[in-house]
């Protein structure tokens, strides 16, 4: 009710019941930009995580919810080749994260990398902020000795929200917990060398040296 699913309850239930506080009202989707409903009046924020912990991360997702999918006894393997492929939920990453990155200069959109927001959450919180509204919300996460801000780091932390997963997610009792490490890096325990090159291959073919650059050391690697 608070900050609900657009692909999952649909447009009219955030219409008619999605709970709007002071003229603001929070929509999270994972369609890719060209199917988000646009309004010059309406910011974006897009979340961009590198290819090698995100198929990692999306692997364990998917075999960790067979409510969801089929795949409880599926291999990384075949999973990283679904993904290399485009073959996932939300179709191809490379696809998805180049559509949303010609649009990081656009004035109303917000382009953030994972690895930032989990090296330093104060200044990802307020640089968020910053762009939801400059003269007001990073005042007030500040005042009071950064009361509200270290509220909303605490709230945010890993450990708030495995203390209780259902605030992000459906019950997934007996099902692998949905927030797991959150951690960066981490792909190398199920990667091999010759999966990460053929990753890193599709990233130099997507995207220039500048946009890798952009992106940060865990994508020109």
């Amino acid at each position: 009710m608070v900050f609900p699913h657009l692909e999952e309850v649909g447009k009219e239930f955030v219409k008619t019941n999605a709970t709007i506080k002071d003229g603001y009202r929070l929509i999270k989707t994972h369609l890719p930009y060209d199917m988000v409903p646009q309004n010059k009046k309406a910011k974006y924020i897009f979340v961009v995580r590198n290819p090698k912990d995100c198929v990692v991360s999306f692997y364990h997702h998917t075999v960790g919810f067979p409510r969801h999918y089929n795949f409880a006894d599926g291999h990384f393997d075949t999973y990283f080749n679904l993904f290399l492929n485009g073959q996932v939920d939300h179709g191809d990453y490379f696809d998805f994260t180049r559509k949303a990155l010609n649009h990081k200069d656009d004035s109303n959109v917000l382009f953030l990398r994972y690895e930032n927001g989990r090296a330093n959450p104060r200044e990802y919180v307020l640089q968020i902020a910053k762009f939801l509204n400059e003269d007001i919300y990073p005042a007030k996460l500040l005042a009071d000795d950064e009361r509200l801000l270290n509220l909303v780091l605490e709230h945010s932390s890993l450990d708030s929200m495995k203390k209780d997963p259902t605030r992000w997610c459906s019950d997934r009792t007996g099902y692998q917990p949905f927030i797991r490490r959150g951690s960066t890096g981490g792909w190398r325990e199920l990667m091999s060398v010759d999966q990460a090159d053929k990753l890193q291959e599709r990233l130099e073919e997507v995207f220039s040296k500048e946009e890798l650059e952009f992106l940060g050391e865990l994508y020109h690697k």
